[in-house]
């Protein structure tokens, strides 16, 4: 009884404020084993004192271990790596760093200069947040802009340093994939080999803030059904040169644009973010590209009196997915590599894609197809809704369909299939 009455004085310091280490739940466990042994401890005088003596022992040994194995409080490391995200500096979370901190396979003399190189140049950080922790590691939630939303562990030396960042580790992973996969990729589309007449002409338009937009039109017949290209980030309408003529010769028109949202690619000028540039619209993200698509939708549906299928590459093809939801015109979406690219600014496709109501065809690289799967959680599948997963490893956006690229045909199969479907 004595040894319960001590427990639980000392136990009762558990009253103050929480503060999430392990001397508070030790406190609080010391005040539950002190009460237990305060409420038994007449029965247990009756006890032989080595028994006594034996259980009273057992208790203070369990009472003792959640010190030893509780987790531990990384908020301030994980803090600061948050802070030099926001920052583009790593001078927050540097103080915290393990001088056996390295980024396999590179030298651990290039650990700061890779650091350096992943906060500065990585889209907005919306936030981070620890998911769980324990004695070493810390499960992580990132929250990027463009990027969506990953989790993984930092882990940590029992100084609290931190010895390895498994989001950089898998990033450098990526990097290195991608090298070797562009080694034996189709750099850019291949109009010249292109065997077949088809006829493209530049048109411009308004869109919704007034900013001209320039496209490509590939007409076939006014009669035919309308396809609407959208490309991916840092590319303009170039990317469908010669994915465009080929739409035409399966019997629909095409209009490739110009996003302002977008740069140079293969030597050709994004017409429509220059544009932007010379009228002082700066800090462009991909979702102020929202206008020109539902302009361009617009312009379509206008110029043909018809609905329009929208094809949409990497952020663009989000994008279009999310304008299905909403935009009347819209007869079908194709959609390459789309993801939760937006942190906050619009909700997750996994909301948006079971309230569409057109058809559409959604597909990605093999690695992607995981993540996009999970988008598609709650989907009923059909030949209407569905996802194709590529035999080969496929690509990122609309370059898996360019002419010469490895798989285009399996693509181009699925591609085939839905068009019938829907029309």
């Amino acid at each position: 009884m004595k040894t319960g009455a001590l427990l639980i004085l000392i136990g009762a310091l558990s009253i103050f404020p929480e503060n999430d280490t392990w001397i508070h739940t030790s406190l609080q466990l010391t005040f539950v084993a002190g009460c237990i042994l305060f409420l038994v401890g007449n029965r247990l005088a009756k006890k032989s004192k080595n028994k006594s003596s034996t259980i009273v022992a057992a208790l203070i040994v369990l009472v003792s271990l959640p010190a030893s194995g509780s987790a531990q409080d990384y908020s301030e490391q994980v803090n600061s790596f948050e802070e030099s995200f926001h920052q583009k500096d790593i001078s927050p979370i540097q103080p915290f760093l393990s001088d056996s901190l390295k980024f396999d396979p590179l030298p651990i003399q290039n650990t700061l200069p890779v650091l350096t190189n992943i906060v500065t140049n990585l889209p907005r950080l919306n936030g981070l947040q620890i998911l769980s922790s324990e004695n070493g590691k810390a499960k992580v939630a990132y929250d990027f802009e463009q990027m969506g939303k990953s989790e993984s562990f930092i882990h940590f030396d029992p100084n609290g340093n931190i010895k390895q960042i498994e989001f950089v580790d898998n990033i450098i992973q990526q990097q290195i994939e991608q090298q070797r996969k562009m080694q034996s990729s189709v750099q850019a589309p291949k109009p010249d080999k292109i065997a077949f007449a088809y006829s493209k002409k530049t048109v411009e338009f308004p869109s919704k803030d007034g900013l001209m937009i320039s496209g490509d039109l590939y007409e076939t017949d006014p009669e035919k059904p309308v396809v609407v290209l959208f490309h991916q980030a840092g590319y303009n309408k170039y990317e469908y040169a010669d994915i465009a003529p080929r739409l035409n010769k399966m019997g629909f028109n095409a209009l490739a644009i110009d996003q302002r949202s977008g740069g140079s690619f293969s030597g050709k000028p994004n017409e429509t973010h220059n544009r932007a540039i010379e009228n002082g619209i700066d800090n462009i993200e991909f979702t102020d590209a929202i206008q020109d698509m539902e302009s361009a939708i617009d312009y379509l549906a206008d110029r043909y009196e018809q609905k329009i299928i929208v094809w949409g590459s990497s952020y663009s093809s989000s994008l279009a997915l999310h304008i299905a939801a909403e935009n009347e015109h819209v007869k079908a979406v194709i959609s390459f590599s789309p993801g939760d690219y937006f942190g906050n600014q619009f909700p997750s496709l996994k909301t948006v894609l079971p309230e569409i109501d057109q058809p559409f065809l959604v597909t990605s690289s093999k690695e992607e197809a995981a993540n996009l799967s999970e988008l598609l959680t709650n989907v009923n599948q059909n030949d209407l809704h569905l996802q194709f997963i590529p035999e080969s490893e496929g690509f990122h956006g609309s370059r898996a369909v360019w002419v010469d690229q490895k798989g285009a045909d399996e693509y181009w199969a699925a591609i085939t299939s839905f068009l019938n479907t829907i029309n």
